[in-house]
């Protein structure tokens, strides 16, 4: 049995697969986090503007758009997907470096909606794509990250097929052509971080995988190993060859190393974050003559290069500059300090010429370090292992509330989402 063969076997046992009680609950702290972000997310425009270039689709499915009216399942998928990866407040698998919910759940939530669904089958799909997805991106998210893709847009892309695999019953054949269709169409550059396209690849992916699934049931063929270990599809994303793709092991459960963030802006600034906070916690500002701050690598190439005075909100969530003089400013960094307000606050710019970003090879993705050079002469160093959010140091229930309230004001859907997965009908989408 090769590599796909054996991600399309997963799939294939996907409704007889006795799912622990502790995966559930985290399947639902995805969703909590994916309604949270995706409700939040209301008022901006590039979901906006996909909702209205769509709106020759509305109407005419069962599947529930957070802005307002039904559409098909694809068009469904294409705007909550989109809607929810446009605050970048969104949860991150770390060794896929992929935002797998903001697809996924817009994808699975969508089709489910189409098929009349349980719960209970949307939250067991939900969970295979999660975990399909992970397998698929395990190892190399870093990598093909820096080489300029965005991994959200692949992986996210996989992980939706997975999912609508399992709704429409599809066979392990089906399942083949199926991930091999929306594989083919993955796609997004890390060069429009910081634009309207970033948060489209998720919606992109939400299309694209429950196209794939679609075109499979409907008799589409496609490539029959996509997933070979060193195959068309990894050396395409790593041209240099320094990775392939690893084995599928199912033998655990990668959604319980899932991130979840407490910041408002791209994962790679939360480690310097939570160094000023540390900072913060020792020191008072009238003390500190400059600061520099130490990132991995990645975080260096996608945020350290900016200027601490970004151009729009969008932009601001991927300077760490910015970010850090946030967090000095003693913000909490929610979405209210990405306003265009917000960016032009002037005791943060000014703090903003304290910071001196550089990368070191000794920080990774989760962790920072921060040096304050004192009026005295005197230095004092603050550094994080594992920034907040992510697997050993991880936020709880009772901190997805805090961010959950921040974003949606609706008790009744909190308490929905608790219960998700034990009820027939899926009505959380349109409480």
């Amino acid at each position: 049995m090769n590599n796909t063969q054996k991600i399309a076997n997963y799939i294939y046992e996907a409704s007889t697969r006795k799912i622990p009680e502790e995966v559930l609950d985290y399947a639902r702290m995805c969703l909590a986090d994916w309604l949270s972000v995706a409700k939040g997310a209301k008022g901006e425009e590039a979901a906006s503007v996909v909702y209205e270039t769509t709106k020759e689709n509305h109407q005419r499915g069962k599947s529930t758009l957070l802005l307002g009216g039904v559409a098909d399942a694809l068009t469904a998928a294409l705007c909550n997907g989109t809607l929810a990866h446009c605050l970048d407040f969104d949860d991150t698998h770390i060794k896929a470096n992929t935002h797998t919910s903001a697809p996924l759940f817009a994808a699975t939530l969508a089709l489910g909606e189409e098929l009349g669904a349980t719960e209970e089958e949307v939250l067991r799909a939900f969970i295979t794509g999660f975990e399909v997805s992970c397998r698929v991106g395990y190892g190399i998210g870093e990598i093909v990250t820096e080489r300029g893709w965005h991994c959200t847009g692949i992986f996210g892309t996989i992980a939706s097929a997975a999912s609508a695999c399992v709704l429409l019953k599809l066979n392990e054949s089906q399942i083949i052509n199926a991930l091999s269709a929306a594989a083919t169409q993955a796609s997004g550059f890390t060069v429009s971080f910081g634009t309207m396209a970033k948060p489209f690849h998720a919606g992109k992916a939400a299309f694209n995988g429950l196209m794939g699934a679609k075109l499979a049931k409907n008799g589409f063929v496609a490539q029959q190993d996509m997933f070979a270990l060193n195959g068309g599809f990894v050396q395409a994303l790593v041209q240099d060859k320094v990775s392939g793709l690893t084995p599928a092991n199912f033998d655990h459960w990668e959604i319980l190393q899932n991130s979840f963030k407490p910041y408002a802006a791209c994962h790679l600034t939360h480690p310097a974050v939570d160094c000023a906070k540390k900072l913060l916690a020792s020191l008072s500002l009238e003390e500190v003559e400059s600061i520099e701050v130490e990132v991995g690598e990645l975080a260096m190439q996608v945020t350290g290069h900016k200027t601490g005075k970004p151009s729009s909100p969008l932009e601001a969530k991927f300077d760490v500059k910015y970010c850090v003089a946030l967090a000095l400013n003693h913000s909490d960094l929610m979405v209210k300090d990405f306003s265009e307000q917000a960016i032009q606050n002037q005791k943060t710019l000014q703090l903003t010429k304290l910071l001196n970003i550089k990368a070191s090879k000794a920080m990774g993705y989760t962790s920072a370090k921060l040096i304050a050079h004192l009026k005295g002469g005197k230095q004092q160093t603050f550094e994080v292992a594992i920034s907040k959010g992510h697997p050993g140091n991880p936020i709880h229930w009772e901190d997805m509330k805090i961010k959950f309230s921040h974003l949606v004001t609706d008790e009744n859907l909190w308490n929905d989402i608790q219960r998700f997965g034990t009820t027939k009908p899926i009505s959380i989408l349109t409480n």
